[in-house]
């Protein structure tokens, strides 16, 4: 088995359209609401490990906010590292000592199948259901062609049995930020061969 190495690819999107742009800024905004609503169930309730955390939230979440599992632990996962970074911080700063973690607007980070990579596209699946395709910008796609075409090509894309698209294991979560100009700084963490 070849040996992969971990590389970030820092793409951008071509300025988005007004009717992209309403259900995006929805997005980020509920994915905020839901963060920082899970750091404060678990700061409130002392929860730190992941079985406790679903069966404390589970219900609750997707009444109030999403019924996808995987958009319940896509937040909770950035909850979590909000926390960390908060406490590691909290140790030399002491302005930040006796305050709540925040998770600042504007950026969300999402895993499969919520984020789809394609050739020229990200495709975002909304709760219901919606998919937003958020194509990139030609620079940015053009310097990182190569490495989008290794990250979809070397994965196996055939539908098991139950009908479900297995998951490209090339590629992890991703990050977008939300730039005021009306478009989106799409950062993705991928692991190509060597």
């Amino acid at each position: 088995m070849p040996e992969t190495k971990a590389i970030f690819l820092k793409l951008s999107s071509v300025p988005l359209t007004r009717e992209k742009q309403i259900p995006l800024q929805e997005e980020f905004s509920q994915y905020g609401l839901a963060t920082n609503w899970v750091i404060r169930i678990l700061l409130k309730g002392h929860l730190t490990k992941r079985a406790q955390i679903l069966d404390a939230i589970q219900d609750d979440f997707s009444e109030q906010f999403d019924s996808r599992l995987t958009y319940l632990n896509d937040v909770i996962r950035s909850a979590t590292a909000e926390i960390a970074r908060h406490r590691k911080l909290a140790m030399t700063i002491r302005s930040m000592r006796d305050k709540t973690p925040f998770f600042k607007q504007g950026r969300v980070i999402f895993s499969q199948p919520i984020l789809k990579i394609s050739e020229k596209a990200l495709i975002m699946t909304l709760a219901d259901s919606t998919r937003i395709p958020i194509p990139y910008d030609k620079f940015s796609r053009n310097q990182n062609a190569e490495k989008i075409s290794a990250i979809l090509k070397g994965e196996n894309t055939k539908v098991d049995t139950e009908g479900i698209m297995p998951t490209n294991k090339r590629y992890g979560r991703i990050r977008l930020k939300w730039n005021s100009a009306g478009f989106l700084i799409i950062d993705v963490k991928a692991k190509l061969p060597i």
